[in-house]
């Protein structure tokens, strides 16, 4: 018979075995590093009254992550330099048409997205798939991108 003491030991061991592993233990110290970093950015740019800008700058990259992909080129300077054109278009429009944050970002988020979306459809040989690099694998984390994810942490 299982007593409630050794049924609470048995799922505790369950729920620890996996942190055993050195790639289970990278994933949660990474994982705890982005969560804190979001929510710093995250706050920050809810008081800036621009809460829908996460959203629309990850699909906002989508253009320059499919044409760097299509080139050949780093797609991380693809997705860079989306991102500061959609930027630099939500400061514009924002100025230049007298609207709202979230206005000017929802207008140039779609547009980005349909961007990205025809140039990865007009693509004959577009056989990438940009979904592990658009969201990682967090178990695939290395020390070297811990350090990394802490310099970020601290700049943030």
């Amino acid at each position: 018979m299982i007593t409630n003491y050794h049924y609470t030991d048995l799922v505790i061991q369950f729920l620890l075995d996996p942190f055993t592993i050195g790639f289970m233990q990278r994933a949660l110290i990474g994982g705890v590093i982005v969560a804190v970093m979001s929510a710093l950015v995250g706050v920050w740019v809810v008081m800036r009254g621009m809460s829908f800008l996460g959203e629309a700058m990850s699909h906002g990259m989508l253009p320059g992550i499919a044409i760097a992909s299509l080139l050949g080129g780093n797609l991380i300077l693809g997705a860079g330099i989306s991102g500061l054109v959609m930027a630099y278009g939500v400061g514009q429009l924002r100025k230049a048409r007298r609207v709202s944050s979230d206005t000017s970002i929802g207008l140039l988020f779609v547009a980005m997205l349909s961007i990205g979306v025809i140039i990865i459809s007009s693509s004959k040989s577009f056989a990438v798939d940009l979904t592990g690099f658009l969201f990682g694998d967090v178990l695939a984390i290395t020390q070297d991108r811990i350090n990394y994810l802490v310099i970020a942490l601290a700049v943030a």
